[in-house]
């Protein structure tokens, strides 16, 4: 699962955070054992002049893909 994290505002700038969320869990015995991971996949940048997306290693990603991947990065973009 992908979502979308705000993680910085000032006066130029928006950053989101694309993450990948997973959790699992495994029962032994009597025991039950919970795991997570949260791995980032992408910053989206929005400017006055738009937004525009990246990838971990700074090239550039497809914003439209990500909006597809990700429903609540739409509201996280306009808010």
């Amino acid at each position: 699962m992908l979502r979308a994290r705000q993680i910085g505002v000032d006066s130029r700038h928006r950053l989101i955070f694309i993450e990948s969320v997973d959790s699992w869990c495994a029962a032994t015995g009597a025991a039950m054992r919970l795991f997570g991971r949260i791995e980032p996949v992408a910053v989206v940048v929005c400017t006055a002049n738009g937004s525009y997306a990246l990838d971990m290693d700074a090239n550039p990603a497809n914003l439209d893909q990500l909006r597809k991947s990700v429903p609540e990065l739409d509201d996280t973009l306009t808010a």
